[in-house]
């Protein structure tokens, strides 16, 4: 067993770290750990790139948690929403104008806090990808006028003929004001420049005032870097790159698979 800190919090990223596999996880098992961690008073963080109305489904004891979606940028605590990165509604106006005359709103998704919308008509393999990760969506005839919502995402899939392209033309507009990030293969995502897992577990770390030395984290992918060099005790999957291997104080002994998270919060945490 590792020597550490009393932990108070445990974040961890859910598609290839908790999750095995999509909606999967052992859940009369989680049940008990969540029930043991709790009567230690130590708080619960899962968080991810998805939508937070998807994340929380997955958790029967969603209103006992904190839960962060679309890479951090919205958090709720037991149901109730904390934080949201908002993107100016102008300039999501000005942005979606771009997408229209460039050809681009049938592989376009407008992430908000309560829905991501797609356009009535969007190309049915861009739906089909994103319900994989968005799955409380709506429909609309037109992004213009915008949703009756706040948003804190864009999502595009122009293709990887048109990435670069895209980029630029978007970067024209608001690179000096959002985040735009090219994944290089397929997709473009669009948040405000603060929006990180990282940022969101340092806000928390200051609202529950926190020590990163009572924090416990876990990730497998790129996203969850910044998160992972924050927390005194961070663990990379073993199922994760290297890079993200070297970002971390420790691996897993098991990988996401094998339930890796569990396997080593029960044996560091509750001493089972």
């Amino acid at each position: 067993m590792q020597e550490i800190a009393m932990i108070k919090l445990i974040a961890f990223d859910m598609d290839e770290s908790f999750m095995p596999r999509k909606g999967f996880y052992e859940r009369e098992r989680w049940a008990r750990d969540f029930d043991l961690l709790r009567a230690k008073g130590i708080r619960v963080l899962p968080i991810s790139g998805d939508q937070y109305q998807q994340v929380a489904d997955f958790f029967p004891m969603k209103d006992e948690m904190t839960i962060g979606g679309l890479n951090g940028s919205v958090i709720f605590e037991k149901g109730q929403l904390i934080k949201a990165d908002e993107i100016d509604r102008s300039m999501v106006q000005k942005i979606m104008q771009i997408i229209a005359e460039n050809g681009l709103a049938q592989r376009t998704m407008l992430c908000g806090i309560n829905y991501c919308y797609f356009l009535e008509q969007a190309d049915p393999a861009f739906r089909e990808r994103m319900n994989f990760y968005f799955s409380h969506n709506q429909n609309v005839s037109s992004f213009l006028p915008l949703p009756d919502d706040k948003f804190t995402e864009i999502v595009i899939v122009p293709g990887t003929d048109r990435m670069d392209e895209t980029e630029e033309k978007l970067k024209a507009v608001c690179a000096e004001k959002l985040q735009i990030f090219n994944s290089g293969v397929t997709s473009i995502d669009i948040l405000q420049p603060e929006v990180s897992k990282g940022n969101s577990l340092k806000w928390l770390a200051s609202r529950y005032d926190l020590s990163p030395e009572e924090i416990m984290a876990f990730g497998d992918g790129l996203n969850d870097i910044e998160m992972l060099k924050f927390a005194g005790q961070s663990y990379a999957m073993k199922n994760a790159r290297e890079e993200v291997k070297e970002a971390a104080k420790f691996v897993t002994k098991l990988p996401a698979a094998e339930n890796g998270v569990l396997d080593t919060i029960e044996k560091e945490v509750l001493g089972m």
